[in-house]
């Protein structure tokens, strides 16, 4: 299984081998259509506290060779216990450092983003910058002609000038010529595994708002242009309609829609589309997306990457394949977002768009078997078990660390010295030492002698304190405390 770790400006914060680096909580969420997130905590003792810094230090959070987040802490908060909890949001958020001063550009939507980075790059220091990645989104007419005559940040005016007229995603891929920054029509990624009723999917909970439903869309295109008296061309308060081209009405409607919950307007520009058939094009599919609300489905899952199957995790911004006949779920989904706790397994859920599904159908599928549903879960349960004892397992064994106290030197020197030993016990950042039986606690040797070391570990057996001396040490020597719990 590929190991989890946690660096602070190159430095190594957290490896779940070494008790000295625990850390109490790392969860990250990947969000497809926002800024990813790290929440990040730490014993009050963990030996690097002070090297994090909010704003300044780079966080960068690795599975395997796999850079699964990268970032900087937001905060610093301090619970009761002293416990450090930072806020991290991903490289993406380095976007809104940088301002883009006024411009003016024609041509196509790849060219405006390069422009925007840019400008970004000469703006801020190395590590906040971005190469041009994948760009998929397309216009219809490979041009367009956009201007500011005002300062704006730059993560904005990506957002308002490409994504909001555009659609699309951003996406920031880590590789060793530094920051990709893609703009992607849509994923082509998808995961490997599979969610599946009765194998890794623990809950599921279907949304759909209501509240986002719209029923009747007013399309606004261009600004209309004129040729002022002096035959210059000028920009007037007027913008493209359908009118004339959908035969005299400014509006377009969803009509099942519109029968069932009635009129609900909106209004939606698209400052790039100058010709009138394409806006109503445009209007027509925008609307039909509008009257259908928002539906999503939030899955706990066991991610079997957790339990020790040698495959891919899941992510988003990929496509995963999921089968739930009892509540109507069978397709290929896009992963909206992930939440991945990376010390408590049991808490990971995915959250897919799903938009072809309905309450009403789901309903139907839901009544039709409720019959077979019981008898379906009793057939899952040992599945489902045996699935959760193997997080149950992966949990116990990351909720231990011990802490050794050296009262004396680390190194003899001189004849005659000694030094003491304490080994602490902690479950996450509580001490339970003195809860445990002397008997739970195993000193072990190792001075390249296996038959005097296997001597020495059964004298020392049982203690949680030992005392060494230069007798012990020969030559060389080091040692460990294993605890049995």
């Amino acid at each position: 299984m590929k190991l989890f770790r946690i660096y602070v400006d190159g430095k190594l914060f957290y490896h779940p081998h070494f008790s000295r680096l625990a850390i109490t909580q790392a969860q990250v969420k990947e969000d497809a259509e926002n800024i990813d997130s790290l929440i990040l905590s730490a014993p009050y003792n963990h030996p690097y506290l002070k090297d994090m810094k909010p704003m300044s230090s780079e966080i960068v959070c690795k599975k395997g060779e796999n850079t699964v987040f990268e970032g900087r802490a937001l905060d610093d908060g301090i619970d009761f216990y002293n416990t450090h909890t930072w806020t991290c949001e991903s490289a993406l958020a380095y976007l809104k450092d940088s301002m883009q001063p006024p411009y003016s550009y024609k041509g196509n939507l790849k060219g405006l983003l390069e422009l925007f980075l840019t400008e970004h790059n000469k703006r801020v220091e190395k590590k906040k910058q971005f190469h041009i990645g994948n760009v998929t989104v397309k216009d219809n007419n490979d041009y367009i002609s956009y201007s500011s005559s005002e300062y704006s940040v730059t993560l904005d005016a990506i957002q308002e000038k490409l994504m909001k007229t555009h659609g699309g995603y951003l996406q920031v891929r880590y590789t060793r010529e530094g920051k990709m920054l893609d703009y992607l029509e849509d994923f082509t990624a998808f995961s490997l595994q599979k969610v599946e009723y009765g194998k890794n999917l623990l809950d599921v909970k279907i949304t759909q708002d209501h509240t986002e439903r719209i029923t009747v869309l007013i399309p606004l295109g261009a600004k209309i242009k004129e040729t002022d008296e002096d035959g210059n061309e000028v920009e007037t308060g007027k913008r493209v309609t359908i009118t004339g081209v959908n035969e005299g009405v400014e509006y377009v409607y969803d009509e099942k829609a519109l029968k069932e919950i009635g009129w609900i307007w909106t209004v939606e520009v698209w400052d790039d589309v100058t010709e009138p058939g394409n806006l109503l094009r445009k209007a027509k599919s925008r609307v039909a997306e509008l009257a259908k609300g928002i539906t999503s489905m939030e899955l706990s899952i066991v991610d079997e990457s957790d339990a020790g199957v040698d495959i891919m995790d899941i992510h988003a911004r990929q496509y995963v394949d999921c089968l739930s006949p009892p509540h109507g779920i069978d397709g290929r989904y896009l992963c909206v977002s992930k939440t991945r706790d990376y010390l408590n397994p049991s808490g990971n859920t995915i959250t897919i768009g799903a938009s072809s599904i309905t309450l009403t159908s789901l309903s139907a599928k839901q009544h039709g078997n409720l019959n077979t549903l019981e008898k379906d879960i009793m057939d899952q349960d040992s599945k489902l078990e045996d699935m959760s004892g193997k997080v149950e397992e992966i949990q116990s064994s990351k909720m231990y660390r011990t802490e050794l106290l050296v009262e004396g030197v680390n190194i003899f020197k001189d004849r005659g010295q000694k030094s003491t030993i304490k080994c602490r016990v902690y479950s996450w950042d509580k001490e339970i030492t003195d809860t445990l039986d002397a008997s739970a606690f195993c000193w072990h040797r190792n001075s390249g002698n296996e038959e005097t070391d296997a001597d020495w570990d059964r004298l020392h057996a049982g203690r949680k304190s030992i005392v060494i001396t230069t007798e012990d040490v020969q030559d060389n020597a080091s040692f460990y405390c294993e605890i049995k719990i």
